[in-house]
């Protein structure tokens, strides 16, 4: 059971990386960077592609540094095969790194692109891709869904290379769901396409996965027949590793069987090779199937050596449910030997473990779940939104009509103002070059005096005048300014009251029978009235109100630390001596609830019936 689900997972890796060879050459990959730098156009795409194919999965930072210029350089040249390559690279690299939404948003992306360009097999390869990632978030539903119709599209527009790799994922998530009958079809319909073609690490890789399958059914006979037609390949190619790891799944079969010589014969073979090439795994699997081939034969002392041996290396690699097994093999030859004691101490230690790797498995589960979760929201969420976006898009067409003279008129109100605002900048520029002329005149006149004393009192008397002036400078700009803060309470006041006038004509459309129109005109409705009561207008009105008046609003506060924004509001407009009607209007409420907020401030701020708020307020 162990050994086949091994193979599942080894197998999972293999198909979704099938598509490129991910080996990084130094060589290669440094004249890929060099040739990046001199090249442009559909040149510098292709290079750039070529670096994802060499990267993903070796350094996420720089292939999805690469990926994205790919992605950008593919739509500015037009190039939407191109582009779908670009979006798969970034989605692997995503994916590959937990980032699971964001993968599959690039691959439906690329999905999209396929289908709007017919382009068949660039849309085979973004299914295949959708699936794999869902079958990472444990989604195996929606993982087979895409895998059946990437097949489908596969075996129809003859793309041989992909229906070989959507047959072994559709193999895979049968074995998950222990369905043994089809993946064992699937695998053997695979198998013989990899002996047709010749191709004899195929045939070896899956002669060991259909091998797996028998061994779960029980069928061991059958399990080590295709065993044994992939050890001559492993052996003939020089792939230590799998052939070490085959030695170590026939043994397991023979023990099974009965077999034991042969065995102890596989297992001593397989560690021999896993020590040579220093194949920790294949050493700690070998160990573990000694020691446990030991016990069976009685051979305690031999059987604690090699579980020894096993979980010093399982402790060194940080593999605890290898080091789980090897306390397990010691605590049963301890056992066994009579040794209770230490039976019993490698009983507390594998039990340990066993707990220890339940909670981490618990938990990656809820993780899993939680992935799973928050992508599905997601997806869901973007659905929704999409469906909103084209309701909108339709109940806009059916109000652009009318939309579009108000924004005519909003346009014409805009230049109108502009240009009283042009007019207004040219007086002021005006009033200050009349000044500059008038301040070189005292000094001309000033320069002209010839006794030293006279020239004294003259200096004194202009510096009086320019004194003078500035003052008088400063009550015109203040007025001004007071002009403008009031300007700026009329506009919001013209504002409110065109939004309301707009309120009214959409309310009178709302007696009209079409229901399209009436809920598009509630939304405009709803949108208006939002819009009497921003925050905006204010905050900009405040920003003039202190220059004009500074410190109004600080020493307001000193002394009533209790006032809210709306009351110094209101304080702010009481001090321009605006009446309630035009405060009122301002703040789109009623006269009675204007004399409503003054007698609550009055209140607030302790006033006598006989005192004044607003001599009060201009005190401040």
């Amino acid at each position: 059971m162990k050994s086949f689900l091994l193979t599942i997972l080894l197998l999972i890796l293999f198909i979704s990386h099938s598509n490129a060879d991910h080996s990084i050459k130094i060589n290669e990959l440094d004249s890929l960077e060099t040739k990046l730098i001199g090249s442009s156009g559909r040149e510098k795409l292709e290079v750039l592609l070529d670096l994802c194919e060499c990267l993903v999965e070796k350094d996420s930072k720089k292939c999805i540094l690469y990926s994205r210029q790919a992605l950008d350089l593919a739509r500015k040249l037009k190039q939407p095969n191109l582009e779908i390559k670009a979006l798969i690279y970034l989605g692997r690299e995503h994916s590959n790194l937990g980032n699971y939404f964001e993968g599959l948003q690039n691959f439906k992306k690329a999905q999209k692109i396929a289908i709007e360009n017919k382009l068949d097999h660039s849309l085979v390869d973004a299914w295949n891709e959708i699936g794999i990632t869902y079958f990472h978030i444990g989604n195996y539903k929606e993982a087979q869904t895409y895998y059946f119709k990437a097949l489908e599209k596969a075996e129809l527009i003859k793309y041989k290379e992909r229906e070989i790799g959507l047959q072994n994922n559709i193999a895979i998530i049968y074995s998950i769901y222990k369905n043994h009958d089809k993946a064992l079809e699937l695998f053997t319909k695979l198998l013989n396409i990899y002996e047709v073609e010749n191709d004899s690490i195929q045939i070896a890789l899956t002669s060991v996965n259909i091998s797996n399958i028998y061994d779960e059914l029980g069928k061991y006979e059958e399990g080590l027949e295709y065993l044994n037609k992939a050890i001559p390949i492993f052996i003939s190619s020089g792939n230590k590793l799998k052939l070490s790891s085959t030695l170590n799944n026939r043994g397991n079969i023979y023990s099974k069987v009965g077999q034991l010589d042969k065995a102890l014969t596989d297992y001593w073979d397989a560690l021999k090779i896993a020590e040579k090439n220093n194949f920790e795994s294949g050493i700690i699997s070998s160990s573990i199937n000694l020691g446990q081939y030991y016990i069976l034969n009685k051979k305690h002392e031999k059987a604690i050596d090699f579980f020894e041996n096993a979980l010093k290396i399982s402790l060194e690699n940080h593999d605890k449910a290898r080091v789980m097994e090897c306390y397990e093999g010691l605590a049963n030859a301890y056992e066994l030997s009579g040794n209770y004691k230490m039976a019993l101490s490698n009983t507390r230690l594998y039990l340990s473990y066993k707990d220890e790797i339940y909670n981490e498995q618990t938990q990656k589960q809820i993780s899993e779940i939680q992935i799973k979760y928050e992508t599905e929201k997601k997806e869901n969420e973007i659905e929704f939104l999409q469906d909103r976006i084209k309701t909108q898009k339709r109940n806009l067409l059916i109000i652009l009509g009318g939309l579009l003279v108000i924004s005519v008129l909003i346009l014409r109100v805009l230049k109108l103002k502009q240009s009283n605002l042009e007019r207004k900048n040219l007086l002021l520029e005006q009033e200050k070059q009349m000044d500059q002329l008038a301040l070189q005149k005292m000094e001309a006149e000033t320069r002209e005096k010839e006794q030293e004393n006279l020239r004294l009192n003259e200096e004194m008397m202009a510096n009086e005048e320019i004194n003078r002036l500035k003052q008088l400078k400063y009550k015109t700009e203040l007025k001004h300014k007071e002009r403008e803060l009031a300007a700026n309470a009329l506009h919001m006041v013209s504002k409110n009251e065109t939004l309301n006038s707009f309120k009214k004509l959409a309310e009178d459309a709302l007696l009209a029978q079409n229901t399209e129109v009436k809920k598009a005109l509630r939304k405009l409705i709803q949108e208006i009235e939002s819009n009497i009561h921003l925050d905006q207008d204010w905050d900009k009105f405040k920003m003039h109100f202190e220059e004009v008046h500074q410190g109004f609003f600080k020493s307001l506060l000193d002394r009533h630390t209790d006032l809210n924004t709306n009351e110094l509001r209101f304080c702010a407009y009481l001090r321009l001596n605006l009446d309630a009607k035009e405060i009122a209007r301002i703040l789109n409420i009623s006269v009675n609830a204007i004399e409503k907020r003054r007698y609550r401030l009055r209140k607030k701020l302790s006033l006598e019936s006989t005192d004044s708020l607003f001599e009060y307020i201009n005190r401040f």
